[in-house]
Order: C-alpha cells, then sequence, then structure tokens
C-alpha cells in the first residue's frame, strides 16, 4: 500500500516564511526594495491570520509583483543563494520523515522553491507560479486554491497531511489523517 504525504512549507516543515526571509535576503542585496517592507509585513500578517482573500492577495502580488522584479532582476540567481544560507531550517522532524515521493504544497513561489527541492530531493511540488519575465503569477497557491491546484496535478487521494495554519482546511479536510505543525510537535487535527 502506498501513502501520499502531502506538507505544507513555511512554517511547518520550514522554520519560518520562506517569501518573508527572501525578500530581506533581496533588499540587502538591492536596497531599494525596503520601501516596499511595510507591503511586505503586511501581507504575511494577514495571510498567517486569515484575513486576507484570494482576491486581495493577488491584487497586491500583481501591484507589486512587477516592482519586485524591478528591483531585482536577479531573483532565482538569489533565491539559490538564500537556499545556500537557510537551507539548515528545514526542520529536524521532516529529514526523519521525509520520502521521495513527498507533495510539498506552498502559497510560496516557484522560483523560490525550486533550490530548496532540489536539494531536499523531492519533485512533488504545488506552488505559486511566477513568470520572472513579466513579473507576474501565472498561479496562485492559496487556500481553497491550494486543493484545486493540488487535485489538477496530482489527482490522488491524501493519506497524511501536515500544516501550521487554518488556511489549509480545505486539504485538512480532504486527507485521512491531518496533522497541526508548530515548531516540531505534530498534533492529529480535527475539526
Amino acid at each position: 500500500m502506498v501513502f501520499i504525504n502531502v506538507y505544507d512549507f513555511d512554517n511547518t516543515i520550514y522554520k519560518g516564511e520562506s517569501f518573508f526571509g527572501f525578500y530581506f535576503f533581496c533588499a540587502k542585496h538591492h536596497p531599494r526594495l525596503y520601501k516596499y517592507s511595510f507591503v511586505a509585513v503586511k501581507c504575511v500578517l494577514m495571510y498567517k491570520m486569515c484575513r486576507i482573500t484570494e482576491e486581495g492577495l493577488m491584487d497586491i502580488c500583481k501591484q507589486y509583483g512587477q516592482l519586485f522584479i524591478k528591483e531585482c532582476p536577479d531573483a532565482a540567481e538569489l533565491a539559490e543563494k538564500y537556499w545556500q544560507k537557510n537551507f539548515k531550517k528545514i526542520k529536524s522532524f521532516y529529514h526523519e520523515m521525509k520520502r521521495p515521493d513527498d507533495i510539498i504544497i506552498s502559497a510560496s513561489f516557484n522560483f523560490l522553491l525550486e533550490p530548496c527541492m532540489r536539494r531536499l530531493g523531492i519533485k512533488n511540488v504545488v506552488c505559486t507560479n511566477v513568470d520572472l519575465e513579466k513579473g507576474e503569477i501565472t498561479s496562485l497557491c492559496f487556500r481553497k486554491n491550494k486543493k484545486i491546484l493540488f487535485d489538477e496535478l496530482f489527482g490522488c487521494k491524501i493519506d497524511n497531511f501536515y500544516t501550521d495554519s487554518l488556511n489549509d482546511v480545505p486539504l485538512l479536510r480532504c486527507a485521512e489523517n491531518g496533522y497541526i505543525v508548530k515548531g516540531n510537535k505534530i498534533t492529529k487535527w480535527s475539526e
């Protein structure tokens, strides 16, 4: 019997918010990005508190995505450097449980996650896709869209789903077993 394990990324298997860390990592290389710091902080807080809609997040991303790419044209290269420094923040429990057929699902951007997934040896990823040349989001992997994208890409039953956030209730509901992760502590979820 094959079990499908699906993991949220930020604050679940990675200690922190990768986009937030990456944003400030890029700002060190491109100081003009600091002028958008308030927007970045506000978005992360609203996301974590479940206080932003998919439409609201998409509007902000559309508005600031192109500005970010304009100020940081080497974003993909900086993502590689970010993971050289931050890969150690992958939580120990995940290293112990990891399987090559795991599926990672995240609101974070494809160009940011790709170097980390390569280091982990994980090929199955569902995330927000960005066209770096245009600075546009082509698919947003957030809240109910996570399940929609998961179903489109994999269409399989989830045996075990791990997350830190109630933003992921649609995936928790469809998993045979749902787990909430706080630090390295894993607790079975029940509605």
